[in-house]
């Protein structure tokens, strides 16, 4: 099985970098429950999140209960690379500011 590089989110953490398998079941483990894609930031970048979560990652401003990453997605599911990341990261940080 391979392994992907995403931005990984996990409550009262800050968000980092990880390798996880690229399978998914491993990521319904990871977000606690059935996923939700949803775009983020700009194209391919996408959420990957529990079902629950997904409208209020990405047009609430609700803190999140669950661990949720970010990864590219145009059709697959690709790494995040470590320049793309902290961009990522940057735009995060403004939208968790936001959240309560």
């Amino acid at each position: 099985m391979s392994t992907i590089s995403v931005l990984m989110v996990e409550p009262s953490k800050r968000p980092s970098i990880v390798s996880i398998d690229n399978d998914l079941k491993e990521f319904e483990t990871i977000v606690n429950g059935p996923l939700d894609l949803q775009p983020f930031y700009r194209s391919p970048f996408k959420i990957v999140c529990n079902v629950d979560n997904g409208y209020e990652l990405t047009y609430g401003k609700k803190k999140p209960r669950d661990s949720f990453f970010i990864v590219k997605h145009d059709g697959q599911f690709q790494s995040i690379d470590r320049t793309e990341a902290e961009e990522v990261r940057d735009y995060l940080k403004e939208k968790m500011k936001k959240w309560k």
